[in-house]
């Protein structure tokens, strides 16, 4: 009976983690760097765009065994292609001779968002001498992500 109502509980947890989101973390494919996303509200990846153009995110990329780390508080998130479009790109301004460009697709499952991301970042911040280049080559995703 136990076993039941564990299962029976498990089964209702993941679609109610995956409704919304106010972080994303995310691994790059080496395995070297990880990237945290914070958004400025809780985010359902299913339909990031309803009633909102766009919305601000925080950024922080950490070089695993080490104290290099990049933070970024004025990323500004935003539908790639247009607001019935899931997908969703960041970027921050106030570089000069800089850039950040950061993408997210989320992975939806028969309409239903699963809580993984996919993604790809690019920073290249003159003034905190900071370069980090996650894109993605070929099928291989630059940033494989969870969010909570």
């Amino acid at each position: 009976m136990k076993f039941i109502l564990s299962l029976a509980l498990s089964a209702f947890a993941v679609p109610v983690m995956a409704v919304s989101v106010t972080q994303v973390n995310c691994k790059t494919i080496e395995g070297r760097e990880t990237v945290r996303i914070l958004f400025d509200k809780s985010v359902n990846p299913a339909q990031p765009w309803t009633g909102f153009g766009y919305f601000g995110a925080s950024l922080e990329v950490k070089v695993v065994n080490s104290r290099q780390s990049y933070k970024r508080s004025d990323v500004r998130m935003s539908p790639i292609k247009s607001y019935d479009d899931v997908d969703m790109r960041g970027d921050a301004q106030g570089f000069d001779g800089g850039a950040l460009y950061l993408q997210l697709y989320p992975e939806i499952v028969n309409g239903q968002a699963t809580g993984k991301f996919t993604g790809q970042l690019f920073v290249n911040d003159l003034d905190a001498r900071a370069y980090y280049d996650f894109r993605s080559e070929g099928r291989t995703p630059g940033l494989v992500c969870v969010g909570q």
